[in-house]
């Protein structure tokens, strides 16, 4: 925080500011067993943690002046876009010696997300809402509230025309959201209602039951006695109660990891349940530290198997595998880095691998010199 100013003696005041940019040169080449030729790409792009386009830019702004405050994120993946993408911006005020925080505006940054990695959720959707969190004095690391949201999904899908619209179908789309912070265990849950006016596509008259949650657990003894060990967990349920189980969608992964002065071991594993087709993924990765961790050298591996009567293509010893060996040099907490990927992985059977009576595999290979400069 930057120190307050002479003319607010008696208030807390500062602005705290964080931020990265990521890019790099990506060649990639894919190859499609049945069909002829290669498909090659090279472009910008960082395959970190950078979206899809030419890389990132990310601010992330605080503002606080005594027990109020504006926090914004803005972001750019294409750089080519002519305006940037608003993650957040809303305004905030603690209230009762911080026993209560009020937030107003596009929601972001919420106590009850998942927090990665894999998977960064948040079920307040960005379109805007309320949301009030209490933190009692009596129950330290406690942290369970309510947010009066926005609809998250279209609104033209499923509402009869002749129906009325009520304060009610509104107060539908809230969100529930507890956490507790302890020494030896962090529990975060949130819930999400769901009404009728809003709806997926494939679900469209089915009336409500797209209610969703997100959880994370994270164990805290071990490392009392080991440091550097950690395991946790994060899951996402989407449509808990819909008719058309296609539209649900479950993943859960659990993590362990073991960060020393030497090196880094983890271990991820996942699972995502479908209306047809189930996915387990084993992904381990072990990097080690040169020269008080100047230089990182190491390899991630990747293996997924589906499952169910919409396995992929029958018969298949995986779904896809991949390899991916990184070297990095660390300046702080900016980077360059080095990373080679490859990657098979089963397609569904179409026409060329008939005729060509080969197994439907698409193998992808890229390269990846990137950046990352963060503050």
């Amino acid at each position: 925080m930057f120190p307050a100013a002479s003319g607010f003696p008696q208030e807390q005041q500062g602005i705290l500011i964080d931020g990265y940019g990521k890019s790099g040169v990506l060649w990639t080449r894919t190859q499609i067993q049945g069909e002829d030729g290669n498909k090659e790409d090279v472009t910008l792009g960082s395959k970190d943690d950078a979206g899809s386009g030419q890389g990132r830019f990310r601010l992330d702004l605080d503002y606080v002046k005594g027990n109020m405050g504006i926090k914004t994120r803005v972001q750019w993946d294409n750089w080519t876009d002519a305006k940037p993408d608003w993650s957040y911006a809303f305004a905030y005020g603690n209230f009762f010696e911080n026993q209560l925080t009020v937030s107003v505006g596009k929601l972001g940054s919420s106590p009850w997300g998942t927090g990665g990695p894999e998977m960064w959720k948040e079920l307040e959707n960005g379109t805007g809402g309320m949301r009030t969190e209490i933190k009692p004095a009596v129950v330290p690391g406690l942290n369970a509230g309510f947010i009066l949201n926005f609809y998250d999904k279209g609104r033209d899908q499923g509402w009869p025309a002749n129906k009325p619209m009520t304060l009610l179908e509104i107060l539908r789309e809230s969100v529930l959201g507890v956490s507790y912070t302890h020494d030896v265990f962090l529990f975060r849950f949130a819930y999400r209602f769901d009404g009728e006016v809003d709806t997926v596509q494939g679900n469209a008259g089915k009336k409500d039951g797209e209610d969703s949650l997100l959880y994370r657990v994270e164990e805290r003894i071990i490392q009392k006695y080991l440091p550097g060990f950690q395991i946790w967990a994060l899951g996402y349920f989407e449509g808990l109660y819909v008719e058309d189980k296609s539209c649900q969608l479950f993943q859960n992964w659990l993590f362990t990891q073991y960060d020393t002065n030497n090196f880094t071991a983890q271990l991820r594993v996942g699972f995502d349940v479908g209306d047809k087709r189930d996915v387990l993924h084993l992904r381990p990765s072990f990097y080690w530290k040169f020269f008080n961790n100047l230089l990182n050298v190491g390899v991630m591996f990747w293996y997924g198997q589906d499952f169910g009567e919409g396995k992929m293509y029958e018969g298949s010893p995986f779904q896809f595998i991949e390899v991916e060996p990184k070297i990095q040099f660390n300046l702080g907490r900016s980077y360059i880095a080095f990373a080679y990927n490859f990657r098979r992985e089963y397609v569904h059977e179409y026409q060329a691998s008939i005729d060509a009576g080969v197994e439907p595999i698409r193998q992808t290979q890229w390269m990846n010199l990137r950046f990352c400069m963060q503050m």
